[in-house]
């Protein structure tokens, strides 16, 4: 399957509307949305889309503000998707123990001494993250995490080496024994350069592709 996997629009619908036609054309057969939308006019772009997605920071703290059609929508979704041999969250695979819907994340962040960073690291933050996420892949089988929230596109391989390296280039092949940590970009304000940015991810030909607009 061809995976289209996108994050952080906050609002920008033009460009959400251009990288949803743009990942068509390149033969994308699945939206994934990993989070922080903004808005129910994006919402619906990605809902008319079928797009499998999951919550980020924006939704935790605004989902009330979203029509009701929206409000139940984007409270089915969860903090992680496992699809086809790879995970997808909109900052980091793990969260204080309990939670497991938006419910409990907004619930969680309305108590005392209560910080947005322990829900929503950034990755690029500490390398100890980076670690973090390829041992809670390689515990879980899993070979590839798709994140967003950094709003910058990177991919980090570790292999049977040991060793870490950040990939350079946008079209990178996904080699056996390896795990991938993958920064998907972000649709509405890029960080490094560009009017917009997602992945593709095709699972069967086993292929990264970084795409900028």
């Amino acid at each position: 399957m061809r995976y289209a996997i996108l994050s952080d629009v906050h609002g920008r619908r033009e460009k959400l509307a251009s990288v949803l036609d743009d990942a068509r054309s390149r033969g994308a057969t699945q939206i994934i949305s990993l989070g922080d939308v903004g808005g129910d006019s994006c919402l619906a772009l990605l809902k008319q889309a079928g797009a499998l997605a999951v919550f980020g920071n924006y939704e935790v703290s605004s989902w009330r503000s979203l029509a009701p059609e929206h409000q139940g929508w984007v409270q089915g979704w969860r903090p992680l998707l496992a699809e086809d041999g790879f995970w997808a969250v909109h900052a980091v695979p793990w969260w204080p123990e309990g939670l497991a819907t938006i419910d409990d994340f907004s619930a969680w962040i309305d108590g005392p001494d209560r910080s947005w960073f322990d829900l929503f690291p950034y990755l690029d933050a500490d390398e100890d993250y980076l670690w973090q996420a390829l041992a809670e892949l390689e515990v879980a089988g899993r070979a590839i995490l798709f994140h967003g929230h950094t709003h910058l596109q990177a991919v980090w391989q570790w292999g049977p080496t040991g060793r870490l390296r950040r990939l350079r280039g946008m079209e990178m092949p996904v080699k056996a024994g390896h795990h991938y940590v993958v920064g998907v970009g972000s649709v509405g304000l890029p960080e490094d350069g560009g009017w917009a940015a997602y992945t593709i991810y095709d699972s069967a030909a086993g292929r990264i592709e970084l795409v900028r607009l």
